[in-house]
Parts: structure tokens; sequence; C-alpha cells
């Protein structure tokens, strides 16, 4: 690819011209480099706080643009409005890209009548998942270093967990743009690895009603992806980079040698020795099973910089 590009830029090709390559997935063409948008939602302490949604939606549209023209053709996106109308209406204008849904931050999950996902309920579900593991495997894992199990959910209420369908299909809805969706995101997987698979397996149905294909959210790493792949999923997404993954890493990349389907790759870049994009890559590249990335980047010159890198290193 890199000695493609060099031959394209040293003829006078166009660098919009060259892009990132596809895999098939389900007959469907999946992108090997995803943008991320975290960084633009607000809802993390990485991310930048806009004045206006005005600002917010020129800032996301302008680093799509400056993606686009470095060979990026997939890009996902979680339930903002501003961000969704942006991307909604540059696919209209690119109907060669590829969207990715991840419609879970705040929805979808309840106990009763409360969320899964906010406050003091979050934190239940991490200290049921800690409590619930195999001990010497989480042991030394930062992921479930601070659980305090004593705050776990119960069987019985684990049992009354529930998706709340009419509200995942209007999530679903807004995300009709979109080609392929994240299912299960929850904590480490913790829907999965708590025994309500059942509640995974239906969001597989409903996103597969409305048309899209549905991939894995695999945050518990190798705790989960056994399951998900023994699941109607296509693939699935994993938070891995060359220091950790859930449980931990070497456990993790025994169980993706065994995997069957496309694994995508994000948080690649994070690492306590600082952003090396070389060498984060070059370890993903080593992982066969791997054959997607997501990158999070903060605006267009941090886009242009990180995706003209990876032409030479994925």
């Amino acid at each position: 690819l890199h000695s493609n590009f060099k031959k394209c830029l040293s003829s006078g090709g166009s660098l919009q011209m060259k892009v990132f390559p596809f895999i098939k997935i389900e007959n469907k063409k999946y992108p090997t480099v995803i943008m991320g948008e975290d960084h633009f939602t607000g809802w993390f302490k990485k991310c930048k706080k806009y004045n206006s949604e005005k600002e917010r939606g020129k800032e996301y549209q302008e680093t799509l643009e400056t993606a686009y023209s470095l060979g990026v053709r997939g890009f996902s996106m979680s339930p903002h409005s501003t961000l969704i109308k942006v991307l909604k209406d540059f696919k209209q204008k690119h109907p060669g890209i590829v969207c990715i849904s991840n419609h879970h931050w705040h929805t979808n999950y309840y106990l009763g009548n409360k969320s899964l996902w906010l406050g003091k309920n979050l934190e239940r579900v991490g200290a049921s998942e800690a409590f619930d593991y195999d001990k010497d495997l989480i042991k030394d894992s930062d992921w479930f270093k601070n659980a305090d199990v004593k705050k776990r959910f119960s069987k019985k209420e684990i049992n009354s967990f529930r998706l709340d369908e009419e509200e995942y299909k209007q999530q679903l809805d807004k995300f009709s743009f979109c080609d392929f969706s994240l299912v299960g995101n929850l904590g480490r997987s913790a829907l999965i690895n708590l025994g309500r698979e059942d509640i995974v397996k239906r969001e597989i149905e409903l996103v597969k009603e409305k048309g899209l294909v549905p991939i894995g959210m695999c945050e518990g790493g190798g705790l989960a992806l056994t399951k998900y792949e023994k699941m109607n999923v296509a693939g699935t997404w994993i938070w891995i980079n060359k220091h950790e993954a859930c449980p931990n890493l070497d456990y993790t990349l025994k169980i993706i040698k065994k995997s069957k389907k496309p694994i995508t790759a994000y948080r690649v870049f994070a690492s306590p020795d600082g952003f090396n994009l070389e060498k984060s890559i070059s370890f993903i590249k080593s992982i066969k099973k791997i054959k997607s990335v997501v990158v999070g980047v903060n605006g267009k010159e941090q886009a242009k910089e990180t995706f003209s890198g990876l032409r030479e290193y994925w």
C-alpha cells in the first residue's frame, strides 16, 4: 500500500483516490481503518468541551473531510445528535463510506426503571464481574483492582436485567444510515459474562431486522471473545494494545489465536509511554486475526498526522 501510495504521488495522482483497503464481512465491505468519534462527544475526560453544538459539528465535519481525503472510509458513531447528523449528511455526499453504529451510551439496559449505565449501577456491574470471574485470572488485572465485590448485584437482580426493546428500536432507527452495528456494549462484556447472553442475542435479532450487520463489542477481551463467536455476530471489536487487554494481554492473545471471525482492535495507541504509532501498529499487525483498527483523533490536524502515518505502517 505504501509503495503504491508513493507511486501515486510521484505521478501526480490524487491523495484522495488511494483508500485504505476493505475486507468482506457477510458480503459487505468492511473498512480496515475506522475513525472513531469519542473525542467529539464530550462524554469523557479526554474530550474537548465545546462552546456550542455548532462549533462541535464544524470541527467534526472538518475532521471527517480530512480523514476522507487521506483514504479513510470507515466511521463509527455513538448516540450524539449533533454528530449523527453530520455523519449522516456526510454519507449522503459520500455513499461509499461505511458507518458502524455504537448506539448504547446511557440507553437500552435496565434494572427495573433504572439504567445500568448510570452511577452506582455501573459500579455494581463491575463488582459483579469481579466476583464472578476466576480470581487467579483477574488478580493482577487493572480492570478489576478497585472493584468492591460487596456492592455486586445479586443473582436475582442479574436475572432481572432487561433490554428496553422499544428504546433499542428507536436508537436503531436513528442509525439507519449505518451498515454495521455493535451489540452487547456494557462494562467488560458484562451481559455475556454474567449469564445474560439472551439480551445480546435479542440485540442481534433486532439489528438484523433493521438490515444492519451485528458486530460484538468485546471490551471483555479474552473473557468474552469465545462466547461472542458462538453467537450470530459477524466479527468483534476488542480493546487491545501492546500493554493491555482484558483480563490481561497474554491470556487474551491466546484466545485471539483461536478466533474464527475478523477482529477489529480499538484503543491501540493507549500507552503509558506516550503515543508511538509505529510501535503500536507493528504490535497489532503481528496478530494475524486482527483485520481492522479503530483510531480516535481529536481534530483535523491530528487526523492528518495519524492517518498519513498509518499509510506507512498499516
